[in-house]
């Protein structure tokens, strides 16, 4: 009896997260909604698209490698579950707009899930050629450790549409368009602060951290309602790659620090305020050096002491209608009603005079000092959490971490922001400056760990 070989159709393709992805721009900004399952599927095939395929191939994995990559749902066997997700994709909807011409393609032409042997074959749709092949514009590519290692649906595509614009820096949407390109139902997140602490924060957190660019949002008011976010964007080097998180974190720093060296220290205080740089530029043509100057500093004193909650939109209101000058006239009309109510002599109030204007250069030296050093409160937040995530990786070394080494890293992140913490408080009482108030912290999570880090700096002192 002769032994048949069974000829496998496919052969099978390894996964590789250094592998890059490249689409069309026409893609990225397409609406459909897919489970974080189903796109970290469909991303692991666009990266074994190559440019110089003439179609789109069918591919064949072990289901093994896709349990490392796309993860399992908690209470379900993997693989039943995998097989669900295979044959479900058939049955999602890309939605494409163009010239007035809405088309709605599948995903997937091919899906064969091969329960015995443990194997997947997956093939696009053919009519999604033109937005993975022969792109010679309008295309946007990165590597798949970039996106596959994010842990939300909203990181992935808000990482998509700033790496769109990565090379302009700067990329502003509406609400509206946002929610469309994240496929977010009317009735989810209704609330503009919901929106931002389910999508946005945890966006922000998993790019900063996880991809190879970091960035920051300005949220712009039309009235008092939040309609359009400006997303500002720099490269960063990725805290997931060969080399050591330490030397990441130090080439990240080394990127933003000739950032700033190429921008003049005035554009650098208005852009740490918040400023849109369309509006610095305005600014700039508008207002002698001297005039910004004493009203960048007047915000960032203000700051400082709790005072303002808005610098981005206070600053510019300040710069209109010069609140520094304003301020300081006000000083010297009260200082004369005070001088004459005491009745005392003029060499003596002259004296005074002398000694305030003393004391207030000081200080204000001394904020300027501490904010150039330690920058805005945001940014502030913004290195504890970073440093804290950094800690966290550096413990977790080994790709299947144990409970205890989980629960180390954890306390050892902490203990990295307390460690933050009382290093910004020594600089600011070494300066002669108050503590960072409570209430000024955005993050929930810091901002109970500083209330308590301050309730156990006045224990220590009773």
């Amino acid at each position: 009896m002769k032994k048949t070989t069974v000829v496998q159709p496919y052969d099978l393709e390894s996964i590789n997260i250094k592998n890059w992805v490249t689409k069309s721009n026409i893609l990225i900004e397409s609406t459909y909604k897919l489970s974080l399952q189903e796109q970290r599927i469909l991303l692991i095939m666009a990266s074994k698209v190559q440019p110089n395929d003439e179609t789109l191939k069918t591919y064949r994995f072990r289901a093994k490698d896709f349990i490392e990559i796309v993860g399992n749902k908690k209470g379900t066997g993997f693989y039943s579950y995998l097989k669900e997700i295979v044959n479900g994709l058939q049955t999602k909807i890309l939605t494409i707009k163009e010239k007035g011409r809405q088309r709605n393609y599948n995903w997937v032409i091919t899906s064969i899930y091969e329960e015995n042997e443990g194997y997947i074959t997956l093939q696009f749709h053919p009519s999604l050629k033109y937005l993975f092949l022969e792109l010679k514009e309008k295309f946007t590519s990165y590597q798949l450790e970039n996106v596959v290692r994010l842990n939300s649906v909203y990181s992935i595509r808000i990482y998509e549409l700033l790496k769109q614009y990565e090379r302009l820096r700067k990329r502003e949407l509406t609400l509206e368009e946002l929610r469309h390109f994240l496929a977010i139902e009317p009735t989810k997140y209704k609330q503009y602060g919901h929106f931002k602490s389910k999508v946005l924060a945890v966006a922000q957190k998993e790019i900063n951290n996880k991809t190879d660019i970091y960035f920051e949002f300005v949220e712009i008011k039309t009235g008092r309602k939040v309609t359009s976010i400006e997303f500002i964007i720099t490269s960063s080097p990725a805290l997931n790659g060969s080399s050591s998180t330490q030397e990441k974190k130090l080439e990240l720093n080394q990127s933003f620090s000739k950032l700033e060296d190429n921008t003049n220290s005035l554009e650098n205080d208005l852009a740490g305020l918040g400023v849109k740089p369309e509006k610095i530029e305005w600014l700039l043509s508008e207002f002698t050096q001297d005039h910004l100057e004493r009203n960048i500093r007047y915000t960032q004193n203000r700051l400082i002491t709790g005072d303002v909650t808005h610098p981005h939109s206070y600053v510019v209101k300040a710069i209109q209608k010069d609140y520094a000058q304003v301020s300081q006239e006000s000083k010297r009309i009260n200082s004369k009603k005070a001088a004459k109510k005491e009745l005392v002599p003029d060499f003596i109030a002259q004296a005074r005079d002398k000694e305030q204007i003393l004391n207030d250069a000081t200080l204000k030296e001394k904020q300027e000092l501490f904010l150039k050093e330690n920058g805005t409160q945001i940014e502030f937040e913004e290195k504890l959490l970073q440093f804290q995530e950094l800690k966290r990786m550096l413990i977790l070394s080994s790709n299947q971490p144990t409970q205890e080494e989980i629960k180390k890293a954890q306390e050892a992140g902490l203990q990295e922001v307390i460690r933050n913490m009382e290093e910004d408080y020594n600089k600011r009482e070494k300066l002669g400056l108050e503590p960072r108030i409570v209430k000024d912290f955005k993050n929930k999570e810091l901002k109970k760990m500083y209330k308590n880090f301050l309730q156990s700096k006045v224990l220590n002192r009773n």
